[in-house]
């Protein structure tokens, strides 16, 4: 049988695909680096390159990255309630080369169900929406995803709120603060606060807490106050100009431990014929090559805003990377380590491939 182009089967249900796991059907692994020449957060680690929270959901899938010998593996965004996801199919490719701008993210995409169109475009739409099991299966099944990192690799957890309507800023702080306790209490060393997604559909608020530096400032703030050692960060997505960039990360101050950007930007994605691509939203989130400048300039504009206001964050960045070459890129452009998504879910061996990259081998 031929291995799929997809270890993620996008014709699928979230749900079942979750609970099958990756097809791979090799089963084999590459081996693991022996040495640790990288580091992130004060963690000597065996790569640069991490899993973004979105690709690795449950034990199976963090098994599966970090047997295939990612630095960092995040686990999926995390409720403090069960939430089902959108209905399928949750991804489609883009057919569309060269570059999003800041000036034409309102027009309108075209893409297709045909995965043929991969390898020409790299850009995927997803629209997933946050889907998480209840707090009690995922704090619970942490503790044994934990146990399967190895020596040089960290496992981390993303946790968001869930908005209903109406809720004051205490009460989302209040929700982020009761998933990163879950996560924490589980063992979990690194929690990202997911506070920027561009899928969520029900209260688009919530995918727009990056931009709120009270709400950001707060909630680092409380976290670290009750869990001093536990690393915390936060996921980022477009911001306006490099100033609203700066007001949220300055006013977090000593409690915002390294910033993650950027996962997706929501743009209107069609068929071909103007009709829904994804079941029941027109707007959904456009990751690989298409948004690489603009998640570089946001990377660019962290690590300027560090150096300015002499702030201790690090910095994950990601998006639009596809090429073992543009790893490299985003950590000239000021990342202290790389997140991958869109790419592994074709090439789950994107971190070794890296590897023999910077060896000379490939």
């Amino acid at each position: 049988m031929k291995q799929p182009l997809f270890v993620y089967d996008i014709t699928k249900k979230w749900e079942e695909v979750v609970k099958k796991g990756p097809i791979w059907l090799s089963n084999k692994f590459p081996p693991l680096p022996k040495d640790k020449k990288y580091s992130f957060l004060g963690y000597k680690l065996i790569s640069p390159v991490a899993i973004s929270a979105g690709p690795a959901s449950r034990k199976i899938w963090t098994d599966f990255y970090l047997r295939m010998g990612y630095g960092f593996v995040l686990e999926k965004t995390r409720r403090t309630i069960e939430r089902k996801a959108h209905k399928e199919p949750n991804v489609a490719i883009i057919e569309k080369k060269g570059q999003v701008k800041r000036s034409n993210i309102n027009k309108t995409l075209v893409a297709t169900n045909n995965q043929s169109g991969w390898e020409k475009y790299k850009s995927i739409t997803n629209s997933f929406g946050n889907p998480s099991p209840s707090i009690e299966i995922w704090s619970a099944e942490l503790k044994k995803q934990i146990k399967s990192t190895k020596n040089g690799q960290i496992l981390g957890c993303s946790v968001t709120a869930t908005f209903f309507g109406g809720e004051t800023t205490s009460d989302i702080v209040a929700d982020l603060l009761k998933a990163a306790t879950a996560a924490a209490k589980a063992g979990i060393k690194v929690i990202e606060f997911n506070l920027a997604c561009p899928n969520v559909t029900d209260n688009k608020e919530e995918g727009e807490m990056f931009q709120d530096a009270a709400l950001v400032s707060y909630t680092l703030k409380a976290f670290k106050k009750k869990f001093p050692k536990v690393k915390a960060g936060i996921k980022f997505g477009l911001y306006k100009n490099k100033a609203q960039m700066k007001k949220v990360f300055k006013d977090a101050g000593k409690n915002l431990d390294y910033v993650s950007g950027i996962n997706a930007i929501a743009m209107t994605v069609l068929r071909q014929d103007g009709k829904e691509i994804l079941p029941g939203r027109t707007k959904s989130g456009v990751c690989g090559k298409l948004i690489q400048d603009i998640a570089l300039e946001s990377i660019e504009w962290a690590n300027q805003i560090r150096k300015e206001e002499k702030l201790k964050y690090e910095i994950l960045g990601g998006g639009g990377i596809v090429e073992v070459s543009d790893v490299d890129k985003f950590l000239k452009a000021g990342a202290d380590m790389v997140q991958v998504a869109t790419i592994v879910m074709v090439d789950p061996l994107f971190a070794y491939k890296y590897r023999l990259f910077k060896d000379g081998l490939l």
